[in-house]
């Protein structure tokens, strides 16, 4: 395996830009060791260190099934259409790769087969409107020849169109064998071939449904049984473990589920009479009295704001003519779809009803367990609302994830956890503790970036401005965004902490004569294209934004961080976690808060330089990386070698010996 990725090995014949990477077969060599040895290891590669290959290739060699898990959908196709194919040319035998997703990424042909006929059967007048009418004919073309059934194909239709919704089915609504075209299922294809395959490439929220399902039926699997783990973007483990063991409800989610029963129970004329009417009244009243007085107890939200839920506020709730009549048209609806069920003339209609129904209950126990708060449960869950359009959106979930891990690590099969950010000043501590690794045995390895960051990178901060509390930063950060602009000539990433800060930045900044891409106002895939394509461009982007987007070249000369990116004290999840790192004696900010904001930050630095030949500019725009004593900590956390300037003329000096170059 080292030969094949060291100089005159296989690698340097394949690739076209090959680079001698002895920090890649270090890493290489160590995950070899955990897989063959079945040992757990935590492994940070910096940027450039190719950690992908050094992966794929012990992996693939191991002669284990082995899963990858890595962060998002993007993430799993970048590794399927480059790096897997690489890997091919590389080690020069056959191998099967397959990549899994969950199920709403795949058309239904049930669904797609009953959206079509009732297009097909409605007068011309009826249909719908010439563009969803085009989308619909796209998605029938395609249906036609994919081998996949894969929504990643259909790249010219947006992510969240909505006709996408009614051809596709989530977990839940899935009819399994015994749907009628279970023979064309796509979900059940690509799942048949992941049982075949050497290596399998999932995300993370997929691999965690999976874990909590062998979990709660025993035998019950969404994906084939494996040997070993590979977690890439490993940073984003602790969040999305949170996120996938919680529980949700919402005015939103009611009003789909009784749109799907409506549509359901309309199939048949005589059971959309008046008692299937009133039923939908009352369900929509009753709900809408309920969240009404939940918000009523709530102060203001806005848009991205969570606040947290006090026991007390649902306990009272749970008292009112409001909860009971809610409860209680939940559960008639239920009864009356399992009734509808028995009595419909076909079993597909039937094992809908059922699904619905199977929705409906668990999100009435949902809310039962959010009106039911326990001492002994919110020491351990933590709940809270948050402002969506539609109305308010309840959620809850663990404070803490440490025996997620703990459990799979328990089953023996080994682990690895890899990203390109997972230390700080060095040491992995923090991401160990987070994890809950901290008492188990796990072998650690930080492998240094090959890039020359001295000659590469320079660090400006900007000391001069006030401080980012001060109401007159907004202003002044404006202005220093726009002298750094003209000193790349846009090539640039605008990084913000929060929504209302990007709003009002974007505002100022579309006077300049730039070409301006804010998040939002398109599908993130959608503004990272035209951004690559587009010559002298600014992209204004917040949280998702800075993790995970790879621009190589120089599209890309100039990243701007308006404040360093501490999490919010008050927000409900972030002050349970802080909560409990006090009780165990330890420092919320030093132990939590500053830790993760220097993650973060490593997270938007590492947007920059992703090749040697590449040369640019961070600028931080939040003087207490300087001003404060903790500052220290975001400086060490970078990588090490990148100059540092409070001098902007320093800046246009660095970039002028560049252009000069």
């Amino acid at each position: 395996m080292i030969d094949l990725l060291a100089p005159g090995g296989a690698f340097e014949a394949t690739a076209d830009h090959y680079e001698d990477r002895p920090q890649q077969r270090r890493m290489a060599r160590a995950v070899a060791t955990a897989l063959e040895l079945d040992r757990a290891l935590i492994v940070e590669a910096g940027t450039g260190t190719g950690k992908t290959l050094a992966y794929l290739l012990p992996a693939l060699l191991s002669g284990k099934r082995v899963i990858i898990s890595t962060g998002t959908r993007t993430l799993q196709e970048q590794l399927a259409d480059r790096d897997v194919e690489l890997l091919r040319q590389i080690v020069g035998r056959p191998f099967e790769v397959v990549v899994l997703k969950g199920v709403s990424n795949y058309l239904c042909q049930r669904r797609f087969h009953d959206r079509w006929t009732q297009q097909l059967r409605l007068p011309m007048v009826d249909r719908a409107d010439d563009a969803a009418q085009a989308v619909l004919e796209r998605i029938a073309t395609w249906a036609k020849d994919t081998p996949t059934g894969d929504r990643a194909e259909l790249t010219d239709i947006a992510d969240n169109h909505p006709l996408w919704r009614e051809v596709t089915v989530d977990a839940d609504e899935r009819l399994g064998p015994r749907c009628p075209h279970f023979d064309r299922c796509f979900v059940a294809a690509a799942r048949r071939r992941a049982a075949r395959a050497d290596l399998i490439i999932v995300n993370h929220h997929l691999y965690f449904a999976d874990l909590a399902l062998r979990d709660a039926a025993p035998g019950a699997r969404v994906l084939p049984d494996y040997d070993a783990v590979i977690f890439d973007e490993a940073h984003q483990l602790e969040e999305i473990i949170t996120s996938h063991f919680g529980i949700q409800v919402s005015t939103g989610r009611f009003k789909r589920l009784a749109r799907a029963a409506k549509t359901l129970l309309e199939r048949r004329e005589q059971d959309h009479g008046r008692r299937t009417g009133a039923l939908f009244d009352r369900l929509d009243a009753s709900q809408t009295e309920f969240f009404t007085r939940v918000r009523a107890g709530l102060p203001a939200l806005v848009d991205g704001e969570r606040v947290e839920l006090p026991a007390e506020l649902f306990r009272e709730a749970q008292r009112t003519q409001a909860w009971f009549d809610l409860d209680n048209a939940l559960d008639d609806l239920g009864q009356h779809l399992v009734f509808f069920a028995e009595v419909a003339g076909d079993k597909d209609t039937a094992d809908e009803a059922h699904a619905v129904a199977r929705q409906i209950s668990r999100d009435r126990d949902a809310l039962a367990r959010f009106c039911e708060q326990e001492l002994s449960d919110t020491e351990t869950f933590v709940y809270w609302a948050s402002a969506e359009r539609t109305g308010v959106q309840l959620r809850g979930a663990p404070a803490e994830i440490d025996h997620v891990l703990q459990r799979q690590l328990g089953r023996g099969a080994p682990l690895v956890f890899t990203s390109a950010t997972m230390s700080i000043s060095g040491r992995l501590d923090h991401m160990r503790e987070r994890l809950g690794l901290d008492e188990l045995r796990v072998d650690e390895l930080v492998v240094p970036s090959p890039f020359d960051y001295a000659s590469q990178a320079m660090l400006y901060i900007a000391r001069d401005l006030p401080d980012p509390r001060e109401p007159s930063f907004g202003p002044q950060s404006w202005q220093r965004i726009e002298e750094l602009l003209a000193i790349t000539e846009g090539r640039a990433f605008v990084l913000f902490t929060s929504h209302r800060a990007l709003r009002a930045a974007a505002q100022r900044l579309q006077r300049l004569d730039y070409p301006l891409f804010v998040q939002g106002r398109q599908p993130r895939a959608a503004l990272l294209e035209q951004f690559r394509r587009t010559e002298r461009a600014v992209l204004l982007g917040t949280g998702s934004f800075w993790d995970g987007v790879d621009v190589p070249g120089d599209a890309l000369s100039l990243v701007i961080i308006d404040k360093l990116p501490f999490g919010v004290p008050t927000d409900p999840l972030t002050a349970a976690r802080m909560r409990k790192i006090e009780e165990r004696g330890g420092g919320a900010f030093r132990d939590y808060l500053l830790p993760q904001a220097a993650l973060a930050l490593k997270q938007g630095f590492g947007r920059l330089i992703r090749r040697r030949d590449v040369r640019g500019i961070v600028a931080v725009l939040d003087n207490r990386m300087v001003t404060k004593t903790y500052g220290r900590v975001f400086v060490d956390t970078l990588p090490a070698g990148v100059r540092r300037t409070c001098a902007l003329q320093l800046v246009r000096r660095f970039w002028g010996a560049r252009a000069a170059a």
